[in-house]
């Protein structure tokens, strides 16, 4: 894949993230390329960025989990330091 094909596919990802439909990113990718993509490869790149998006939603799900497990790791710590004591 040449630096173009990888130039196109990130712009049509981008296109893709701004939701825009398959008709208007084939237009947009035939007037700076020359040349369109497939239909399928467009739904393959949606399906990805729908997967990235569903995989940084629960990204940050476990980070506010793990968050919310340091703080009572840290709070049961505290409180046994102080019984001991």
């Amino acid at each position: 894949m040449g630096r173009s094909s990888y130039e196109k596919i990130e712009y049509a990802r981008k296109l893709i993230r701004l939701e825009l439909p398959y008709r208007e990113i084939q237009k947009d990718l035939r007037n700076r390329f020359g040349s369109g993509m497939s239909n399928t490869t467009l739904q393959n790149l949606a399906q990805e960025n729908e997967e990235i998006q569903m995989l940084r939603a629960k990204n940050k799900e476990l980070e506010k989990e793990n968050k919310f497990y340091k703080k009572i790791y840290f709070e049961l710590l505290e409180t046994l330091k102080k019984q001991t004591e």
